[in-house]
């Protein structure tokens, strides 16, 4: 997902790139809490049948569960903050405040779409100067990422 936010006071253009997250952390623990709800009552069902071990694998299942949705909810949290000025181009990758940064000079910038070797695979966006690149928006869709390379290669070019 791309934003783009003009900031005219401090004259500068920022992108704002995040990967598309379909549940937001909240509802990722409404579905936690539920499937626990739904999975302690078949084990209690199960329990009173005497089939007691099936509590050790349920609490595996719901520590695996948890795992993933905690990873996931994490991983939807990056992103890439592309702020541009009058003199560079600067590159923020991370979460919050914690993250690379990258600093280019603008007249120097060059923005390149490499072609995937294949037609299963990605596309890769590059930024960089002088022999030194960064690539951009892994998580966003082709679209996205030829639309990316379009507005910064209009804001970057002299």
């Amino acid at each position: 997902m791309i934003s783009k936010q003009i900031e005219p006071h401090k004259n500068t253009l920022q992108f704002i790139l995040q990967p598309n997250s379909s549940l937001s952390w909240q509802k990722m623990k409404l579905v936690f809490y539920a499937v626990a709800g739904v999975l302690g009552i078949i084990s209690g069902a199960f329990s009173l049948l005497g089939l007691w071990l099936i509590f050790p694998f349920a609490g595996l299942e719901l520590v695996v569960l948890g795992s993933a949705f905690y990873l996931c909810a994490r991983r939807a949290q990056r992103c890439e903050v592309i702020t541009i000025d009058q003199n560079g181009i600067e590159i923020f990758r991370g979460r919050k405040a914690n993250g690379e940064r990258w600093r280019f000079h603008r007249q120097w910038v060059r923005v390149r779409v490499e072609s995937a070797p294949h037609a299963w695979h990605m596309s890769h966006l590059m930024i960089g100067s002088h022999g030194h690149e960064v690539e951009i928006g892994i998580f966003l869709t082709e679209e996205e990422r030829l639309y990316l390379a379009k507005e910064l290669r209009k804001v970057c070019s002299p």
